[in-house]
């Protein structure tokens, strides 16, 4: 864990909030502000019989803080996937991406504890696992103050709550989930490599991001799926520890496309 790391509560909020954010992505235009999207999101009725309070919770302290950062590109970039056809149930694990980038702890409870079980084989993880991980994170000063008991087992709950939503554990069952076969997907692949490209990464800190950790990639591993997927979409050429990838697409919109219309 990083030492420049500070954990909060404010998963608290929401977990994976799937649907909802497929719902505010439909609503949401760019240049749509916070306030108008929270308008609009009660107005519509768009997130089922929650109370308007809650309806702009979840606007303004999820959806935003996900997806509404850096000049809102995550949402520009899923609404166009989006206005392409891409199903919702395809785009689950790059909302994960982005919900990871904004809760370290979340990000790396999967990258630490969830992939050290599933690389031991091990079939079920457990309520246990998240606040062991958690007491682990306050003894390096990474929640500090320490957080309340109470507080630490709603974080854990939270933790293994958002395991489920994005398809990397079923259901709980007495504090217990089983470990779900993951393999990060084709359309994942392209579309963070391509937009860590965007982003003015380098190729080979490319394959060194910690986000390709979510899904248990070491380098070595993001350089074999980099391959598998690359299909016209970029070549990318190894020498020992270089990496050299040429790019098809000039921009991130045009990648976008390029994706979307491979019918992955």
């Amino acid at each position: 864990m990083s030492d420049q790391k500070k954990y909060t509560t404010e998963l608290s909020k929401g977990q994976g909030m799937i649907a909802e954010t497929l719902a505010l992505l439909q609503l949401w235009t760019p240049g749509m502000s916070v306030v108008e999207l929270k308008a609009a999101a009660v107005q519509d009725g768009v997130i089922g019989r929650a109370t308007s309070i809650r309806v702009k919770d979840i606007v303004g302290r999820v959806f935003a803080k996900r997806y509404l950062q850096d000049q809102d590109k995550p949402a520009i970039y899923l609404k166009q996937l989006m206005d392409l056809g891409v199903s919702g149930k395809m785009m689950g694990q790059i909302f994960l991406i982005h919900t990871a980038r904004v809760h370290d702890v979340l990000h790396d409870f999967i990258c630490q504890a969830y992939w050290d079980k599933y690389i031991a084989g091990e079939s079920i993880i457990r309520r246990q696992d998240a606040l062991d991980f958690l007491e682990r994170a306050a003894n390096n000063g990474v929640i500090a103050p320490r957080w309340s008991d109470t507080m630490m087992l709603r974080a854990a709950r939270y933790l293994t709550g958002c395991l489920t939503d994005f398809q990397f554990a079923g259901d709980d069952r007495a504090g217990r989930r089983e470990i779900l076969p993951v393999s990060i997907s084709p359309l994942t692949t392209l579309y963070l490599a391509h937009e860590i490209h965007s982003s003015g990464f380098s190729d080979n800190a490319l394959l060194e991001h910690e986000d390709w950790g979510l899904f248990g990639l070491e380098p070595m591993d993001v350089r074999n799926v980099l391959e598998r997927v690359a299909n016209g979409h970029f070549i990318p050429q190894f020498s020992g520890d270089l990496v050299r990838i040429s790019w098809k697409y000039k921009t991130m919109e045009e990648a976008l496309s390029g994706i979307a219309t491979a019918g992955l």
